[in-house]
């Protein structure tokens, strides 16, 4: 588990969590986040300025986020969790648990875990603000927090407010993005409140209850196209999230917890469409997402063992998510569904300490073993059973080895299922098949049938602490992860290469039967399409080709994650210390048996093979620095004849602040702050693009802010 503290990101500089999610090496910026342009791929967008994590570049959607353990609701159509919607004021930490771990969460942990923890027993009153702005102009950024709190003999509780306001970054303030026009946004504007309230009671004797409730809405503009055919896209955000829980000892160390959740999150968007001349349109609608959940568990000691007591948790629960998606074009309905998906679980684990340091024996200083199991029942999907078999073994104190062999799944998007699709009949010989009066029957969108993908993962690696260096840490995990019926739309291209290419023919059938394409005509939003010139005849179909969202593509992703830390305290009111931590991965897809595998890590709109940030920091009274070095691995770009490189880019970030009036523990008395992100002002490298509108360099892996200068101030009162 890698763990980001909140006072290492208010350091950085960095004002929400989407900022800090970013900066690990583990993540992709591509997804859902801001500042992704256009031609990054449709996995790639940016829907309405939000930040979702998105471990190992597998795809927000099979990243799962939670808050104090609890789902939230899903943002926008590609299924991921809005993380800048968390005030910073309100986070204690981020744990990220970067492995398979479907079997203790279930759906979409399939690259990992990010649990944001809140807060707790904070008493006072905290603000803060910050004003900063990129040296090249524009994303002129206003921020502001409060957090105030009290506790009790019987319990707590605290409320976080968040505000952050930035301008736009247009491409004419940018040498690099000369190819678009100069009214483009390279990075949108934004204005975001957020809210969480959370608390917690004794009821009685043993009786405890919570609540987490959260509260945030965003707007932003972003503006697209030329002068002669200008977009303007102005989303809405609004989003909120109750999760009240109550736990209860039992006894002989056994406690058991009752949790739920109910959470909503609407993007309600708005594009117009302004030709000139002519008549725009303007395309509004909803992707309103919402969760409901209850799970009730325990958890306590079964029996004793040499290193102490082996330990159960089990439970069960059920979790609703529903997908009301609206498209309107001109107010005429062009697409809506509205979908719930249910599901039941039940999970267990067991922990079994062997051997432990108190009992141990030559060349077994540490032996523990765990494992989970998790049976999920999807109504109308399928049905998942996800083990998880992990080991710890330590041949000596501060050295401690550990593997883990897990099975992981994540259901299909509401919207790759639903999302309507379109049926054309088109005639054969455009595509070089066929005889004249011979059609075939072309379908793309979304498909209701489909399944959920699946993945098998290991890991191995170690932890060392020496005792003759006190505060070094160092660690290493290699992963391996088979990821298998990945949901895609698998011709990428025109239908023509599909029948040229034999690596499609297992999406082709031939033939079809007549009853087939009833159906599939049936299901189409709009019915059969007909461009080929002449009336539909079953008997006339040569082929059928299916480019709906489809169970077919295959990755398998390799990496090592590393990191060696060192602190010390020199003195009372001296410190210092550095972390190194880094990423190394490789993963590739393959669409088809029949077809190659194609490289995505080290490819542009992709992660990097090599990624890593050196951080160090020095506290001397109230006096505190530290320095970042960003690092980005060299990316190749393959989507033409001829390939080409983006070299590598190393970026620095300087934080300076001092307390002009002394704080107490983790709380600042008066501090000021001074940050400088990217100091040298790296640009990213300009690439070759494929359509007019598109972003002219990778906006997945690098950023149009440049050097942004901030100034920052904290007062507990």
């Amino acid at each position: 588990m890698t763990t980001i503290d909140r006072e290492t990101i208010v350091e950085a500089g960095q004002v929400d969590l989407g900022e800090a999610i970013r900066t690990l090496p583990q993540n992709f910026s591509g997804g859902q986040n801001p500042g992704v342009g256009f031609g990054a791929g449709g996995a790639n967008s940016n829907v309405n300025s939000a930040s979702s994590a998105n471990l190992r570049g597998l795809g927000a959607d099979a990243t799962l986020t939670l808050l104090n353990g609890h789902r939230l609701p899903y943002d926008s159509a590609l299924q991921g969790v809005d993380i800048s919607a968390i005030p910073l004021a309100a986070v204690e930490r981020i744990e990220v648990v970067p492995d398979g771990a479907s079997a203790i969460y279930g759906s979409d942990a399939v690259g990992g875990v990010i649990n944001v923890i809140l807060r707790r027993d904070f008493e006072g009153v905290t603000t803060s603000g910050q004003l900063g702005a990129s040296t090249d102009g524009g994303n002129f950024r206003q921020q502001a927090d409060i957090v105030a709190g009290t506790k009790w003999s019987t319990g707590g509780a605290f409320i976080a407010y968040d505000f952050a306001n930035n301008g736009a970054i247009r491409a004419d303030q940018r040498d690099y993005a000369r190819s678009l026009d100069g009214e483009t946004f390279l990075f949108p504007s934004q204005r975001r409140h957020a809210l969480t309230i959370s608390g917690h009671q004794e009821l009685g004797s043993g009786v405890r209850a919570g609540l987490d409730a959260l509260y945030s809405s965003r707007t932003s503009r972003i503006v697209s196209g030329t002068p002669a055919a200008r977009f303007i896209s102005e989303p809405e955000v609004e989003s909120y999230t109750l999760a009240p829980s109550i736990d209860v000892d039992l006894g002989s160390g056994w406690e058991a917890r009752v949790l739920g959740v109910y959470g909503v999150d609407r993007t309600n968007f708005r594009t117009d469409f302004l030709p000139q001349p002519g008549t725009g349109n303007v395309t509004t609608g909803c992707f309103c997402n919402e969760v409901v959940s209850m799970e009730a568990g325990a958890e306590g000691p079964l029996f004793a063992l040499p290193g102490g007591s082996a330990r159960l948790a089990f439970g069960a629960g059920f979790r609703n998510n529903r997908l009301d998606f609206t498209r309107e074009v001109n107010g005429t309905a062009a697409a809506a569904f509205d979908r719930t998906r249910r599901s039941r679980f039940a999970y267990g684990e067991l922990y079994l300490p062997v051997i432990a340091p108190d009992n141990a024996i030559s060349g077994v200083a540490e032996l523990t073993l765990s494992a989970a199991l998790r049976y999920e029942d999807y109504t109308d999907l399928d049905r998942q059973a996800t083990p998880r078999l992990a080991a710890t073994y330590a041949p000596v104190e501060g050295l401690r080895l550990r593997a883990s062999w897990a099975r992981s799944f994540k259901a299909p998007t509401l919207f790759q299922q639903f999302t309507p699709y379109q049926a054309f009949l088109l005639p054969a010989v455009a595509f070089g098949t066929g005889s004249p009066g011979q059609t075939i029957i072309f379908t793309s969108g979304g498909n209701p049938d489909l399944e959920s993908e699946r993945a098998r993962s290991w890991t191995a690696g170690f932890e060392l602490e020496p005792e003759a260096i006190p505060g070094l840490s160092v660690s290493a995990t290699w992963y391996d992860i088979r990821y298998t019926d990945r949901v895609v739309q698998p011709i990428p291209g025109s239908i023509a290469a599909a029948f040229r290419d034999p690596g499609f023919a297992s999406l082709i059938i031939r033939n079809p039967e007549e009853a087939l394409l009833d159906n599939l005509i049936g299901g189409a939003q709009l019915g059969l399409q007909n461009f080929s010139g002449a009336p539909y005849s079953p008997a006339g179909v040569l082929a059928y080709i299916d480019n709906r969202n489809i169970n077919v593509a295959l990755q398998n992703i390799e990496g090592i994650d590393a990191r060696i830390a060192w602190n010390r305290r020199l003195a009372p009111d001296r410190s210092f210390g550095f972390e190194l931590a880094g990423s190394w991965l490789d993963s590739s897809q393959q669409l088809t048996a029949d077809l190659p595998q194609v490289q995505l890590s080290g490819t542009v709109f992709n992660p990097p093979r090599y990624r890593a940030r050196g951080t160090a920091r020095a506290e001397i009274g109230g006096l505190k620095a530290n320095a970042a070095i960003n690092y980005t691995g060299a990316l190749a770009d393959l989507r033409f004849a001829t390939e080409s490189r983006i070299a590598p880019q190393a970026t620095f970030d300087l934080g300076l602040s001092y307390d002009v009036i002394a704080g107490e523990g983790r709380e600042p008395g008066l501090t000021v702050s001074l940050t400088v992100q990217n100091m040298f002002d790296r640009e990213p490298e300009v690439i070759r693009i494929t359509g007019p509108n598109d972003t002219p360099y990778d906006s997945t892996n690098f950023s149009p802010i440049g050097r942004f200068v901030a100034l920052g101030i904290r007062r507990h009162w």
